[in-house]
């Protein structure tokens, strides 16, 4: 018996140290998926401002929790470097862009009687905001993402309607009559399923405290009736939620897994630019 069990474990050890090691994380990569795991969040705060203030919302909530969601991250990037936020809100887009162009079987495909949009509306909606936060500087955008004249040229117009959309909601909290909540606390259950991958992604968002201090930003803005919890957490499928039964979001560890699994298996599917390509070498965007 105790002869058996040293020789398990003597297997079990040689298969972790033959095991083949997780390639660290590169700049881009990195990169990609911080920003879109942030923005992940920031759609769910979109849906809790909407629940917990009970928003009237025209058309789809799905893209109101997007215009919102950038909109509150076009903001708190504002301390970053110009090129550093460029990169950032490109790498958000051209990941609706890679889940459009990826091939996937019927059940996990987008319908057109679903909630959400498309996967390709949502890339063309998110180049529009950006490109109309500054369609000067912004000149080079359109060819370089693909998006047409035809929509491009009231991008501006879209982005300040988003823009204005954010300041009612800003400043229509004030006029409640409800007591308001300045902070949220954020839980990492511990990751089950490959966890030398996972944890490497995880330390993105609990460096610096980056992801709470992003959170609590929106909350001293907006300021909600109700404490929320984020829920880091094992669920089974790349996914993230806001639940109004329970006042909690959630962020699954197989969504950041899918956003690296994207971002290391980048298919050059854009037509170069025709110019170069913003930003300094290591911040360029995904196809640069």
């Amino acid at each position: 018996m105790h002869r058996s069990y040293l020789a398990l474990l003597f297997l079990l050890c040689a298969g972790i140290v033959g095991a083949d090691p997780v390639p660290p994380l590169s700049p881009n990569v990195a990169r990609f998926v911080l920003a879109n795991a942030e923005f992940s969040v920031m759609h769910e705060m979109g849906h809790m401002l909407i629940a917990e203030y009970n928003l009237p919302v025209l058309g789809r909530e799905e893209d109101a929790a997007d215009q919102i969601g950038f909109i509150l991250l076009f903001r708190l990037y504002t301390k970053l470097p110009q090129d550093e936020i460029d990169a950032r809100l490109l790498d958000i887009a051209d990941y609706w862009r890679l889940e459009w162009q990826t091939p996937k079987p019927q059940a996990e495909q987008v319908l057109a009687w679903d909630s959400h949009p498309l996967d390709e509306q949502r890339y063309y909606n998110l180049v529009c905001l950006l490109y109309g936060s500054d369609m000067q500087r912004l000149d080079w955008l359109p060819a370089f993402t693909g998006l047409p004249y035809e929509r491009a040229v009231y991008c501006d117009q879209e982005f300040q309607q988003a823009i204005k959309a954010v300041n009612w909601v800003h400043h229509a909290r004030h006029t409640l009559d409800i007591r308001h909540h300045s902070g949220a606390r954020l839980e990492f259950e511990t990751p089950l399923i490959d966890r030398a991958a996972t944890e490497p992604l995880v330390a993105l968002l609990r460096d610096e405290n980056r992801l709470q201090e992003l959170v609590n930003a929106v909350f001293q803005q907006f300021r909600p009736p109700r404490p929320l919890t984020l829920r880091l957490l094992n669920c089974g499928s790349p996914d993230a939620w806001y639940d109004i039964n329970g006042g909690e979001m959630a962020l699954c560890y197989e969504r950041l897994q899918r956003f690296r699994e994207m971002a290391e298996n980048l298919p050059r599917l854009r037509t170069p630019a025709t110019r170069q390509c913003p930003g300094p070498t290591e911040l360029r965007p995904a196809g640069c």
